[in-house]
């Protein structure tokens, strides 16, 4: 628990005090240099015997006389004493309303620390309400330069910090973060810096548990630990500040897994309980922890010892605590928790009953809307489900899976928290399927998805939503493989849309236009419209708090960028929650339906097919252009054979060092490589040739006409793989995708179905041609790459020689940079910096229409989230251009301008004789002939100088 200061710091106004009062300020000192409580008894007897003499009553010293009682209640926990601070406290209040601003300002502050009290210990929601109201008015009245305000805004922010915990907005935590860390930074030398490092420190650690930045956790352990440092031995603050960093440090454990910071959290909480004497209110709160502690200890080392202390304390705790303080829901958990890992441990029955008791009764004494809800129903919803697997009973199963429905169906608290619930609860089902109905499943699989948005939150920075999205691709294809097998095709694309590229539809949205909700509240609308301005000005700028290299330097990095964005996220999601209140717009801007996704009015020139792979089954997911949907079963395909499909991909990409693009020559490796040969054989067979089979494409057009054309829209390590290239190459005239189909590649559906409507849209309100091309063959750090120069002429030829039929389009040949390690630094490397993925996301480019991206690996993300499409070609697309010609590698420095040159001048002629149908830019046909002409000049088989080149979009 947050420690506030001693009201008593507050500078007293100048008054004549009575020889009472002297000699109770005399006492209270001596009580401050000693720390014994009869000297803080003796100066609240002499305060109270001032105030029966004084006649008028006096507001100052009402004030003091409560402040006092609320010093004694917060050492010894004497409700008595916190009651007759509030009475008193209430008519100094009453007096002092005429006062000067200070006398009212004090006595605001004391009388809403004092109700700050009484929340912590009846849970009285109106007790905090009243302390939030007076502190923020005491802030208020006060001069910025007052002495007094680094201690308002501490206990405004501590009791901001208090309703966040009791109803989970996070806007009230981002508050008290902001206040706490202002008094802090106004009492940097102050005697009680102490405090404020403590206290800054618990709201840290509160959200860290709510975001998961660790940034925050460690921050908070260096205010606590200089906290601690700074305290003499003795003082009686001291086992408050040891128990708060041992709960840091507990917490980082978890999370990081060195035994070191359990060990420091036990010796610290061992030290602070030994501090504490019998009877105080803290030593209850300090068993619990220390139990708790032990607890995790012991699920590491496996010494008995520390699981019979740590169920010794939580027993004890619990029966210290009635069933009417906030604090018995946790402490009753707790001890279910201990029980649960007792039977884990030894298979009694008995304590798996004792578990579910003890956790149903925590949950019935916690109060509605509590952000705990969803960690506590979890721990009861585990041990339901361990006693289903012992009695096998049907209703058992039920309340199991009823319980774990009422986590994902929460809306507070961790967002993690509620989705490890609906994950398990989707494996839970799926292990005794005879028990459960497929509408049950699915309904499971859809509260996961629904969670995604809270795990990658647009609060975040980009790289921690990068982050989080790792965490979710198989959660995604595991619920479009459930729909699939129920026969939910529309839905199986739906939620395939809904979790693919999912960051760029983050940034997409903040396009959106506002004009559906500006019919129902222009007001509204003009709020959404400045925020959604304001947050693509930030969505790729808000940084992450860097680690400091001293515990000093920590204590003094604030990353206010971060902070605002995350309150702009807050007013942004405020406003969507109150425009979703109007009738008609209850699902404004929520994920699409499939008609929405590609409404009738957009054309699409073939189809589009999904592969989606999965643990248990691999499908393709065909949706054709007039909008029916089937299914191609891929037996033979499985995710671990993807997976080393890619691996072996990688090593002959390797072996054929293409990783960067230079002028450096290459060493020449023989054409017929096995691991090439193998990989795309596979692909052939286990993928490309039942779908092209099963779409009627695999039949080798006899009259030359035109090529059927086929979007890929793949999954996992299949976005690693040139799809475009499977084929039997060991064998004469064996077959390949391209003699059957040209091919494109699609982030997802709703990014084609933008591309193609873009293009509708600028073929019939452009007005004039526009190129621009970018060639460097000297960029400084890196390789030079003299064969720029070379595309650039061709450019110029192409062109100059046909300047009429040029329609309009917008192209751009650049270098890239790819960084795998984090593709939010992949860029375009400019001559005088570069343009990065990040920069992208921030930027609109509505009426370009072609990139042509002839540099290294612009068109392949990161392996570890393949879904999300963080790659260059990805975000030209989102940044507004209708079609991307990249690179899955880089190419050899004399492949590039021939293949330019072939690509555009077929090109010119497809615009020029018009056989362009609406929304197609002619990119895919034309990229298809050049490949086609560069595999004749070098050899089938030289799939890395053919193969690399892709085409995205319409």
């Amino acid at each position: 628990m947050a420690k506030y200061q001693s009201q008593n710091e507050d500078p007293r106004p100048l008054r004549q005090l009575s020889s009472k009062e002297v000699s109770a300020e005399q006492a209270y000192r001596r009580y401050q240099e000693s720390w014994d409580l009869a000297h803080l008894s003796t100066a609240i007897d002499l305060y109270q015997q001032a105030v029966d003499d004084a006649a008028p009553a006096n507001a100052g010293l009402l004030s003091d006389l409560g402040s006092h009682l609320s010093v004694y209640y917060d050492r010894v926990g004497d409700v008595n004493a916190l009651e007759r601070a509030i009475k008193a406290q209430r008519e100094a209040l009453k007096l002092a309303s005429d006062a000067s601003y200070r006398d009212h300002a004090r006595c605001l502050h004391n009388l809403a620390t004092s109700y700050q009290d009484r929340f912590m210990r009846n849970g009285d929601a109106d007790d905090l309400e009243r302390a939030i109201k007076m502190q923020q008015r005491a802030v208020e009245i006060i001069p910025d330069d007052h002495p007094s305000m680094p201690i308002y805004l501490d206990t405004l922010g501590l009791s901001q910090s208090l309703r966040y915990r009791r109803f989970g907005h996070l806007d009230d935590l981002e508050h008290a973060i902001r206040d706490q860390r202002r008094a802090f930074e106004l009492s940097e030398g102050h005697p009680n810096e102490s405090i404020r490092l403590n206290n800054l420190g618990w709201s840290l650690r509160i959200r860290f548990q709510r975001l998961g930045e660790l940034s925050d956790l460690d921050l908070a352990i260096s205010m606590q630990s200089r906290a601690v440092e700074l305290t003499p031995p003795g003082h009686p603050d001291l086992a408050s500040y040891l128990e708060n960093l041992s709960f840091s440090q507990d917490l980082r454990y978890e999370h990081r897994g060195d035994l070191k910071d359990l060990e420091d959290a036990i010796t610290g909480l061992d030290r602070a309980l030994e501090l504490t004497p019998d009877g105080y209110p803290a030593k209850v709160v300090r068993l619990n922890n220390l139990g708790t502690s032990l607890h995790k200890r012991f699920e590491r080392l496996d010494e008995a010892s520390d699981f019979e202390r740590a169920i010794a304390m939580v027993r004890r705790a619990v029966e210290l605590t009635s069933s009417d303080q906030p604090a018995a829901p946790e402490r009753m958990g707790n001890l279910g928790a201990l029980y649960y890992l007792r039977y884990r441990k030894f298979g009694n029955a008995d304590d798996l009953e004792h578990a579910i008791t003890m956790q149903s009764q925590a949950l019935e004494l916690l109060p509605d809307g509590h952000p705990d809800k969803p960690m506590w129903l979890k721990n009861l919803s585990h041990s339901l489900a361990v006693r289903f697997r012992l009695t096998k009973a049907k209703t058992d199963f039920n309340e199991a899976v009823s319980s774990f429905m009422t986590v994902t169906s929460q809306t507070l608290g961790p967002p993690i928290t509620r989705i490890n619930a609906a994950d398990f609860l989707v494996k839970f089902m799926e292990e005794h399927p005879d028990y459960c109905t497929q509408e049950t499943l699915l309904a499971a699989h859809s509260r996961t998805l629904d969670m995604i948005p809270e795990l990658v939150w647009l609060g975040h920075n980009i790289s921690r939503r990068f982050e989080e999205s790792r965490r979710f691709g198989s959660l995604v294809t595991a619920a479009v493989r459930a729909s699939v097998t129920a026969g939910a095709l529309t839905q199986a694309i739906e939620w395939l849309e809904a979790g693919r590229s999912f960051m760029w539809s983050q940034i997409l949205s903040l396009r959106t236009s506002a004009d559906e909700l500006r019919d129902h509240d222009p007001e509204l609308a003009r709020s959404l419209k400045r925020i959604h301005s304001q947050l693509q000005a930030s969505i790729h700028t808000a940084p992450r708090v860097e680690s400091a290299s001293t515990s000093d330097d920590a204590i003094r990095i604030s990353n206010p960028e971060a902070d605002r964005h995350r309150m702009l996220v807050l007013e942004y999601e405020d406003v969507l929650k109150e425009a979703r209140r109007r009738p008609g717009l209850e699902d404004f801007m929520r994920p699409m339906k499939l008609a929405a996704i590609v409404p009738p009015s957009v054309s699409l020139h073939g189809p589009v097919v999904f592969i989606n792979v999965d643990q248990v089954r691999c499908d393709a997911i065909i949706f054709a252009a007039d909008r029916s949907i089937s299914i191609v079963a891929l037996p033979e395909l499985s995710l671990e054979k993807t997976e080393k499909l890619r691996s072996l991909w990688q090593s002959y990409l390797h072996q054929q060092h293409v990783r960067e693009r230079a002028a450096v020559p290459r060493t020449q490796h023989r054409t017929a490589n096995v691991s090439a040969l193998r990989v795309l054989s596979y692909l052939w067979g286990w993928a490309m040739h039942p779908i092209l089979d099963a779409l009627g494409f695999a039949v080798v057009q006899q009259d030359g006409g035109r090529l059927p054309h086929v979007t890929w829209c793949p999954t996992g390590a299949l976005t690693q793989l040139p799809l475009h290239a499977a084929g039997v190459y060991d064998q004469d005239s064996g077959p390949h995708v391209y003699d059957f189909v040209v091919s494109s590649y699609t982030p997802s559906l709703a990014a084609l179905a933008r591309s193609s409507k873009g293009m509708s849209q600028r073929s019939t309100s452009a007005s004039g041609n526009s190129v621009l091309v970018v060639t460097q063959p000297d960029t400084p750090g890196l390789s030079p790459l003299p064969g720029a120069l070379i595309e650039e002429q061709c450019l110029r030829d192409v062109f100059s020689a046909t300047p009429d039929s040029l329609s309009v389009f917008a192209g751009a040949q650049a270098l890239t940079s790819t960084n795998l390690a984090d593709p939010m630094k992949s860029a375009f490397a400019l001559y005088d910096g570069q343009l990065s993925l990040a920069d992208l996301m921030g930027t609109t480019a509505e009426t370009a229409e072609l990139a042509f991206l002839s540099a290294c690996q612009t068109a392949v993300g990161d392996e570890t989230s393949p879904e999300e499409s963080m790659h260059l070609a990805a975000g030209m697309l989102a940044a507004g251009f209708k079609g991307v010609v990249a690179t899955m590698w880089s190419i050899r420095d004399d492949d590039a301008p021939f293949i330019v040159e072939a690509y555009y001048k077929k090109l010119l002629v497809l615009r020029a004789n018009g056989s362009l149908s609406e929304g197609e830019t002619g990119a895919a046909y034309t990229l298809h002939e050049a490949t086609q002409q560069l595999r004749k000049k070098v050899g089938e088989q030289e799939f890395s100088r053919w193969a690399p080149f892709v085409h995205f979009g319409a």
